[in-house]
């Protein structure tokens, strides 16, 4: 019998975690304070002294929106917005579960582009212009069922729809994923994420061996629209420079491990 060493289960969990650390400004800020603390302690004071200023500067670099807005515009720079109906057709269209669902009491049809901002609103988009017969819901924590509820109750019928309710990490979304397409016949797929995580994504999936078209949700995530242009510190600034450094960080680490 095969037993799996406790340690090649934690890693995942521990990459994640460090991840979600080390993207947060506040604590790359930190870490340099600290080494900056221990240097002169240790009597290194220009050392010291340099890791200290750069701890207070990056923390108010990351801050400023017009700093936060570029990084933004370096993950979606790529993915200009487009319209559902412009899109090649596949053989399916995937949506990764993540960002908020449209009030089920909204009519979709009023105002599409309150459902185009959202990945399971933008997936309904592309299925109603026909771009794909097929759509399959990927994301763990119950993501899949609840977007798969939502469809069907605006006339997708559950005959067009497949979940893969296991994933709770993006590498996990393509690999569970590819192994439903591939038993399903599906090779070519518009992939429906965010646009600041589809990066990350789209380079996952073809490292599954997928044919991969990328078809970002349109608009903002949940609050960053608010951050406009300008160098005074925003709070919703550093939350936006923290949510693209997950993302480079991220990428990174994938491509490091041949994830991506």
């Amino acid at each position: 019998m095969h037993v799996t060493a406790p340690w090649s289960i934690l890693t995942p969990v521990i990459l994640i975690d460090a991840l979600e650390r080390l993207s947060q400004p506040w604590n790359q800020a930190a870490l340099m304070v600290l080494g900056g603390t221990i240097a002169l302690l240790a009597r290194r004071y220009r050392t010291g002294a340099v890791l200290l200023c750069l701890g207070v500067l990056w923390l108010g670099l990351c801050a400023a929106p017009s700093f936060a807005l570029l990084l933004q515009r370096g993950l979606t720079g790529a993915y200009p917005p487009t319209a559902a109906g412009d899109y090649p057709q596949a053989d399916a269209i995937v949506v990764l579960g993540g960002g908020a669902i449209p009030d089920t009491e909204q009519d979709w049809d009023s105002d599409p582009a309150d459902t185009e901002a959202t990945r399971v609103g933008f997936g309904l988009q592309l299925y109603r212009a026909g771009r794909a017969a097929h759509m399959l819901l990927s994301g763990g924590h119950g993501a899949a069922g609840h977007m798969a509820i939502e469809l069907r109750e605006q006339g997708v019928p559950a005959a067009a729809l497949v979940t893969e309710a296991q994933s709770a990490t993006t590498r996990q979304n393509a690999l569970y994923s590819a192994a439903i397409l591939r038993r399903e016949g599906w090779h070519r797929v518009l992939l429906v994420t965010s646009p600041m995580h589809m990066a990350r994504a789209a380079a996952s999936f073809r490292q599954q061996g997928l044919q991969v078209i990328e078809a970002p949700s349109i608009g903002h995530e949940a609050g960053y629209h608010r951050v406009q242009p300008g160098w005074r510190p925003r709070r919703t600034a550093l939350w936006l420079s923290s949510r693209c450094l997950h993302e480079y960080i991220g990428l990174w680490m994938y491509k490091l491990r041949g994830w991506a």
